[in-house]
């Protein structure tokens, strides 16, 4: 609030706000170099130059410092604020209240103005952007030219002087009070102008208004176009024209005086009309009048009106329904007081009057009071009727080629009333000209049309009359119905006669003459007539050309249709040399042949056809391409055999493209290559390529697809690296023959569906695989089983990968099933079994056999595995069956997952069992209750099927239990508990080596929870010796899963439920220093049933029979010590021996083939540990047992145990 003098400077830093209030002199200037800047009034701020970093504020005043610096000036408050430095300040001016003055635009700096108040600005040029919601005032008399593309929307008022906007955008969008002068060069104003003051359009380009406007000053335009979009859009004021004005606001313009000066146009639209005060055209100047949408009233009312220059008059076929043969007089403008002058002169659509020789027009003042001005017009061919000085004729010349004219009067013969001395026929019509003629009347003039220029459209049915017509040009027959009235066309060269659709043509006994190097157009949809024209006779020649047709997607050529296009009294003479179809959606192996048909030459014919067989009357060339598009199918029935080639096909080639698919089902005799290079060609029926013997070759590129249905051929060398397919889906034994070589280097796959193989590549020649791929469908059984086949009778070489999909239950075979069959040598590596093939219990593999070079699917292990049975239940079938002698058993090779789905259930089961001692420790002391815990691992070995699957399994389980009931006497107890596991396993299994050295492994997880309760009973409360008798029951859910290479994952539910009940007595023997051993002999019986939900592997086969229920019994003796540390116990060993006994019968079916794991009946257990007291109530017990037993069986586990009594 202090005050500041004196010639020294202010300078604001930091980037906070300072406020002066003071009434301040200082003259050394002020500095913002941050934050902001406030003066209420601006004699706050000195009288030194501000440079300006941050933000000034200032609410009112007269601010004569200059501004200069990239900060920004923000004007506050209601109060005005006038600028009169020369400021060049950049960031910008914000008005967020009140009034800013600059007699000056320099005085706002450079930056953008948003302005929420009102702006007010005398002179200078304004390039500031302007936006915001404010208003801007031009002051005094100078000139303000404004630049910015703006966008305020508070209005604009121009209190005074002239305020200049090169553009229209510069005004922003509210509404303009102008009380001087307003200047626009271009754009659309759409603003609404209201005040005393004028506009003056300048600069050469377009300026429109649209605006409601009710400016009352005049309207100058100086140059350029002055559109007025709106009939208010021009004011009240008086209009001067020395440019263009156009009056296009489809309504009735009510202006004041209008004056067109010298060298202007003043352009009246369609449905525009004109009330002024005054109309003056100055010599030299031009009115444009468009009638097109004339109602009959005066397109011009005026008090007063002064004609000259130019009037130029379009659609003045509007001002009437129809051309009569009366003349018809239309008053075009209309004065209150007479029109002493006329117009230089008059054209129609920019041709002069005289020019127009098919109307007899004239404009002129009527003779009766001069207050009209008359168009007067009828059509030249009824001139004489009327005893006109023009005389009559049948002439109708259009010179503008972009011009048209209607006549949709009816043309009669006039003769009767011709002048003698005229030289018309008056029945005859001549089309002269390069415009275009629309005839559209009920005509019935007889002397013939001849069009030697430009077009003539024949709009109705009847409008050609009914005689000759002869044609130099182009005549279009759009009648939308059947031209059925002329007396013969004749056609000329270079000349073109079109049939629009929807039009027929019918000649009577009259003929149809297309000269050479003419053309007949005729456009077709399915909907047009047949035959599209009728008549006595016809001659052919030159080009007959079809438009806006679509080839119908047929199936097959089996469904080819023609078109009779003519159908004439006698034969047709001639014939078109050249077809061209301008066809939508038109595949490109189909083409339109026009013929003349040779069972009945008086009619012609548009055939469909293949473009393989196209002629020179074809739509198309003749080509050997066939395109089809995703989703798209076609068959070719017919043979397609060798053509004369051209410039672009050899006449023998086939290509196939796109992604749809080809069927050729006829036995073929074209003798080039077949290239399948996208999609699929297919062999069906008969289908053939090439004849016997034939070299060519059938080559099938990446992502391509050929093949063949059964007894389908292909006659020469097929390379294929995309798809090679022999057979459909719903064939059974499909033969398809290659006769010749096959290079594979894609992928060759049966047809046949997986449930019905038997499909046959036969192969006629050598068999060389280039890293390519074979897949087969195959019954997976024993030597006889149906497969798919590829029968080799040359050689085979080279490397092939075979993925064989099977089905079936799986059988013991002895040489296998073959799979290829080579007549020749094939080398030892020609084919590789690249995925895992499993059925039943069995793998197969692919084997050679040296001495017949065939190949071989065969399930066998190697030869040192001389158990060849294995542990395996087959499938009860109903009675004994003997299988053949094959000269020797052979061990099968079985799959890897029986150890897996086995582990599964093992370790289940596994996990439930348990001990007294197991879960309560050694006690020798009576305890009220307790809880506990239980961690155990371990890992198992086993094995299945006779020692043919290895199992390795690891295993946990986390158990954790507590007595919830207790009873005693004195002398006996009963403790009764609750307990809960969760489990968790891993099986490996490894199936036995193939003959060919291969061996598979798979692995079994399961997890999940235990749930039981359990009861003990023990003779001596106190010290738990003598007699006891424990029993528990648990129930378990678990998650199963089983990985196994092709197999995939497989995951399933299985439950088990365990009862146990075991009894044993405890004898103590007491040792020196207190110290007791102690021995039980124990006995225990344990039923387990385990349940596990049926699956279907990846092949197919069904995997179950996991159900059943199993008896484990135990005898055993264990040994404690109790080794004393004063009065307590602390460290109890132990070691326990057992003999365990189970009709364990762990098995698992694979489509009802049944395998057992080899657990041994009698199994030996020994545990040993030691138990710690850490007080009377914590204890804690570590533990490590093993088992073993015949058939390699072991299982090593540790457990600990942590228990609290109390």
């Amino acid at each position: 609030e202090n005050t500041l003098s004196g010639t020294g400077s202010l300078v604001k830093t930091g980037t906070g706000e300072l406020t002066l209030n003071g009434d301040n002199d200082y003259s050394g200037g002020t500095t913002i170099d941050d934050g902001v800047l406030i003066a209420d009034n601006a004699d706050s701020l000195g009288t030194g130059a501000i440079a300006n970093s941050g933000e000034l504020q200032v609410g009112e005043g007269e601010l004569k410092n200059t501004l200069s610096g990239t900060g920004s000036l923000v004007k506050t408050g209601t109060g005005e604020l006038t600028l009169s430095g020369d400021n060049k300040y950049s960031g910008g001016t914000t008005i967020t209240g009140g009034t800013l003055i600059a007699d000056n635009a320099d005085s706002l700096g450079t930056g953008a103005i948003a302005n929420s108040g009102e702006l007010q600005v005398g002179e200078g040029e304004l390039k500031n952007t302007l936006s915001g919601t404010g208003s801007l005032v031009k002051i005094g008399t100078g000139e303000l030219t404004l630049n910015g593309d703006n966008d305020y929307s508070g209005g604009t008022t121009i209190d005074d002087g002239v305020l200049i906007a090169d553009n229209a955008d510069s005004l922003g969008t509210g509404a303009v009070a102008n009380n001087g002068v307003l200047q626009v060069g271009e754009g659309e104003l759409k603003n609404t102008l209201s005040g005393t003051g004028s506009l003056v359009k300048t600069g050469t380009g377009e300026l429109t208004l649209s605006g409601d406007n009710t400016y009352s000053g005049g309207t100058t335009i100086d140059d350029g176009t002055l559109v007025a979009a709106n009939v208010n859009a021009l004011g009240s004021g008086d209009v001067d024209n020395a440019g263009t004005l156009k009056l296009d606001a489809n309504g009735a313009f009510e202006l004041a005086n209008v004056t067109t000066q010298s060298g202007a146009t003043t352009e009246l639209a369609k449905g525009t009309t004109l009330n002024v005060d005054s109309l003056t055209q100055q010599a030299d100047s031009t009115l444009n009048i468009d009638l097109s949408e004339a109602n009959g009233e005066s397109a011009i009312t005026a008090d007063s009106v002064t004609l000259a220059g130019t009037l130029n008059v379009t659609g003045i076929g509007s001002v009437t329904d129809s051309w009569t043969p009366e003349a018809y007089t239309y008053t075009l403008i209309d004065s209150d007081s007479a029109i002493t002058t006329d117009f230089d002169d008059l054209t129609v659509a920019g041709m002069n009057r005289e020019d127009v020789d098919f109307l007899t027009i004239d404009g002129k003042v009527d003779e009766a009071d001069s207050t009209h001005y008359d168009l007067t017009a009828s059509l030249s061919w009824y001139a004489d009727r009327d005893n006109a000085t023009t005389d009559a004729h049948g002439t109708f010349t259009l010179s503008d080629p972009d011009g048209s004219f209607n006549v949709a009067a009816k043309l009669t013969d006039v003769d009767d009333t011709l002048d003698p001395n005229s030289t018309w026929d008056g029945k005859s019509l001549t089309k002269e000209g390069a415009g275009t003629l629309i005839l559209s009347g009920d005509n019935d003039y007889s002397g013939g049309t001849t069009i030697n220029e430009g077009t003539l459209i024949a709009a109705s049915t009847t409008a050609l009359g009914t005689g000759l017509v002869d044609n130099n040009a182009t005549l279009v027959l759009d009648a939308d119905g059947e031209v059925s009235t002329v007396g013969g066309i004749t056609t000329h060269s270079g000349a073109t006669t079109q049939l629009a659709l929807g039009t027929s043509l019918d000649l009577g006994d009259s003929a149809l003459i297309q000269e050479d190097g003419s053309t007949l157009n005729v456009e077709l949809n399915s909907d047009s007539v047949q035959p599209l024209i009728t008549g006595g006779s016809a001659t052919l020649g030159g080009n007959l050309v079809v438009s806006d047709a679509s080839l119908q997607a047929r199936a097959s050529d089996a469904e080819f249709q023609s078109f009779k296009l003519m159908d004439m009294d006698s034969a047709i003479s001639g014939d078109f040399t050249s077809l061209t179809m301008n066809l939508t959606d038109k595949p490109d192996y189909l083409t339109v042949t026009g013929t003349i048909n040779p069972e009945d030459q008086s009619e012609y014919l548009l055939t469909e056809g293949l473009s393989w067989n196209a002629t020179a009357t074809s739509a198309t060339p003749a080509h050997g391409t066939f395109t089809l598009g995703a989703g798209d199918s076609f068959e070719v029935t017919s043979v397609l055999g060798d053509k004369t080639g051209n410039g672009d096909w050899d006449g023998k080639t086939l290509t196939k493209l796109g992604a749809g698919k080809l069927t050729l089902s006829g036995a073929n005799t074209y003798t080039g290559d077949t290239n399948v290079q996208e999609g699929t060609l297919w062999l069906a029926g008969t289908g053939t390529i090439g004849e016997m013997g034939s070299q060519q070759a059938v080559n099938v590129a990446a992502g391509a697809t050929f093949g063949g249905s059964n007894g389908t051929t292909v006659n020469g060398k097929v390379t294929n690296e995309g798809t090679l397919v022999f057979g459909d889906s719903d064939e059974t034994g499909a033969i398809f023959t290659l006769n010749g070589d096959l290079i594979n280097m894609g992928t060759i796959a049966s047809g046949s569906s997986s449930s019905t193989p038997g499909n046959t590549l036969y192969v006629d020649g050598d068999y060389t695989g280039n890293g390519g791929s074979l897949y087969l469908n195959t019954v997976l059984g024993d030597d006889d089983s149906a497969t798919d086949k590829l029968v080799i009778t040359g050689d085979a070489s080279g490397t092939t990968d075979l993925y064989i999909n099977g089905i079936g239950d799986g059988a013991q075979t002895t040489n296998g099933i073959e799979v290829v069959d080579v007549g020749g040598v094939s080398t030892s590596d020609a084919f590789e079994l690249k995925n895992e093939v499993n059925a039943g219990l069995y793998t197969y593999r692919l084997y050679w056999n040296e001495s017949d070079n065939d190949w071989y699917l065969a399930s066998k292990a190697q030869s040192d595995d001389d158990d060849s049975g294995g542990d395996v239940t087959p499938p009860d079938d109903g009675g004994d069956v003997t299988p053949p002698d094959d000269g020797g058993d052979v061990a099968p090779q079985y799959r890897a997952d029986i150890g897996a789905y086995m582990g599964n259930q093992w370790m289940a089961r596994n996990l439930q069992m348990q001990t007294l001692y197991d879960r309560e420790g050694s006690q020798y002391r009576n305890a009220d209750g307790s809880v506990w815990a239980r961690f155990k691992a371990g890992k198992a070995e086993s094995e299945a099927v006779s020692g043919n699957i290895d199992m390795d399994s690891n295993y946990s389980q986390f158990q954790l239990g507590g007595d919830i009931l207790a009873w005693g006497n004195g002398q006996q107890s009963v403790t009764v508990g609750v307990m809960a596991s969760y489990i968790n396993a891993d099986t490996d299994s490894t199936g036995n080596r193939g003959a060919d050295g291969s061996q598979f492994t798979s692995s079994g997880n399961v997890d999940g929870y235990n749930l039981g309760v359990y009861a003990t009973w023990f003779a001596d409360a106190q010290t738990h010796s003598g007699a006891y008798v424990d029993s528990w029951y648990q129930y378990g859910f678990y998650n199963n899963s089983v990985e196994s290479g092709d197999a995939g994952s497989e995951s399933y539910d299985s439950t088990a439920n365990a009862v146990s009940l075991e009894t044993g007595y405890r004898y103590d023997i007491a040792l020196n220093n207190g110290n007791t051993l102690s021995l039980t002999p124990q006995a225990q019986v344990v039923w387990q049933n385990y349940s596990a939900d049926s699956v279907k592997d990846n092949y197919g086969t069904r995997i179950d029979g996991q159900d059943g229920d199993s008896w484990t019994t135990r005898l055993g003796l264990r040994v404690d010590g109790k080794l004393y540390n004063g009065s307590r116990a602390v460290i109890q060993p132990f070691a326990e021996a057992n003999w365990l006994h189970t009709s364990d019968d762990v098995s698992v079916s694979f489509d009802d083939a049944t395998a057992k794991q080899d657990l041994p009946a009698n199994r030996a257990e020994l545990k040993v540990g030691l138990q710690a007291d850490i007080d009377k109530q914590w204890s804690v017990r570590a533990q490590v047992a093993g088992q073993t037993g015949s058939n390699d069986f072991g299982d090593l586990n540790g457990s600990l145990n942590l228990r609290y009594n109390w």
